[in-house]
Order: structure tokens, then sequence, then C-alpha cells
């Protein structure tokens, strides 16, 4: 902690960008979370002390903290999460199955980009709370429905980065693989593959906040239960600070699973990143 604040921000040569870019992983960590308890403090003075906001409508972080612990107290969150998690889970895996073969076969088969590209990136452009009265129609209500907006909205970022992906593959690289005979799956395990992983991870991280979107929309429309349902409910009942406290669970659950994504990437992948560091 000492270190990072004698480095102090040297704004005479590239100014705070400059510093912040140079920063090491711990003291980027340290600058967010300074961000994070400013806001924080701020936010609780504003609505919480001197009352310049209607707590009613925007509870303050100590009213969403004792919303939360209500909520795990009388094990709605719990019950409400295992149900959203579940529906994710599955809806994510099936989008991973299906996403990651069809765009492998896109970018490397061009009849088929020819005719599945065009119906992938209009289904992909259509908002996803418009499939909801389908999906209701198709799976009834229940769980079925949520699944199917997860897994539809999760897909396509999967299978449009990888065939995006497989597109770019390096040419020469190709060439040079079939000078030396190698056979097609030759190349899709030493060429293609490689060059794709970072697209794949790319849309993988794309795929995990718009699932988690498709989730909250798919039981904020109609469902009875899961994290959406509890938002929901608690805002309709005037319960803002149990509402707040279902979002920010979301919001971690999101952002976690990014990190769970990129865990995997730099196990899998590590050399995808290096050029970003």
């Amino acid at each position: 902690m000492s270190a990072f604040l004698a480095a102090g921000p040297n704004l005479g040569r590239g100014g705070l960008a400059a510093w912040l870019a140079g920063l090491s992983a711990r003291g980027k960590a340290l600058v967010l979370a300074g961000e994070v308890v400013v806001m924080l403090v701020v936010w609780e003075l504003v609505v919480g002390v001197f009352g310049w906001i209607n707590p009613v409508f925007f509870p303050p972080p100590s009213a969403i903290w004792q919303g939360f612990l209500e909520l795990v107290g009388s094990g709605a969150l719990a019950a409400n999460l295992a149900v959203s998690v579940q529906a994710w889970l599955t809806g994510f895996a099936v989008a991973v199955v299906i996403g990651i073969p069809v765009g492998l076969l896109m970018g490397s088969v061009l009849a088929v980009d020819r005719i599945v590209g065009p119906i992938a990136w209009t289904i992909y452009a259509t908002p996803t709370i418009a499939y909801q009265p389908l999906a209701k129609a198709w799976f009834g209500f229940g769980i079925g429905p949520v699944i199917f907006l997860v897994a539809i909205s999760a897909l396509f970022p999967i299978l449009l980065n990888i065939a995006a992906g497989m597109r770019t593959t390096n040419p020469s690289i190709i060439r040079a693989g079939r000078v030396y005979g190698a056979s097609r799956m030759q190349l899709y395990r030493s060429v293609y593959l490689p060059s794709t992983v970072p697209f794949l991870f790319a849309g993988l991280r794309q795929a995990v906040v718009l699932a988690t979107i498709g989730m909250v929309v798919a039981e904020m429309a109609g469902s009875s239960s899961g994290m959406g349902a509890l938002i929901i409910r608690s805002a309709n009942t005037y319960q803002t600070d149990q509402a707040f406290a279902a979002i920010a669970v979301v919001v971690v659950w999101s952002v976690g699973m990014t990190q769970v994504v990129t865990l995997v990437e730099r196990w899998v992948a590590p050399w995808t990143r290096k050029g970003r560091r």
C-alpha cells in the first residue's frame, strides 16, 4: 500500500491516464476499490443523511444492505437464486454446445455461412423481449421460457465471434500447412482453432452478459420465481431496498461469471492475454 501511494500520479509525464495504465494489478484494484467506496459514501450522504432524494424510490446503501439481509433471512434470496442459476447454466450450456460447432462451420464452409449467416444476424438483431410471448406459447410457464431466452441470448455472440475468428485466420499459415501436407482436420486443430480462441472467449464474455439480461427479462415478464421475479415483486410492493439488493446480486453474478471465463481463458490459452497487458 505504501509503495502504491509513494508512486503517486505523475501528471507531468503522460497525465493521469498514463499513470493508471502503468499501475500493477494490485494498484488498479486499489483504485477501483477507492472509487467504489467514494461512490457509496456520496450515495449514502445524498440519500441517507441529507435526504435530497426520496429513499422509497432510491434507497441508500445502508438500506439496500438491510434489504439484502432480509432476503437472506426469509430464504427468498436462496430460493429464487437457485432457480435463476439453474436456468442460466442450462441455457448457457445449450448455447455453447450449439454455438461452437455451428460457428466453426460458418467460418470454414462458405455455403453454411451463406445459409445460416443471414438468419443468425436477423435473430441476433431482434430484441430479446420480443421472443418472450413466443417462449411462453412454446414452453409454457415455469423455467422453460427462461432457459430458452438465456440460450438464444447467449448463442449468437458465441456463434458469430467464432465464425469471424475462423475467417480472419492468417491465409499464409493455412497455405504453409497445405504445402506441408496437413489434412483438413490437422489444419482445424493446429491452425484454425488456436487463432479462433481469442474470438471464442470474447464471444463467451459477451454471452455471459446477454444471457443474464435474457434471464432477468424472462423472469420479469412471466415467471413466479427467479431473481427477475423477485426484483419485480419487490418493486411492485415498494420494497425498493430488496429490489436493489436483488439487482446487486444479479450484477455480482454477471461480473463473476465474466471473470470465470477470463480465468479459464488464461488457463487454456495464456497467449491470448499477453497483448492486453
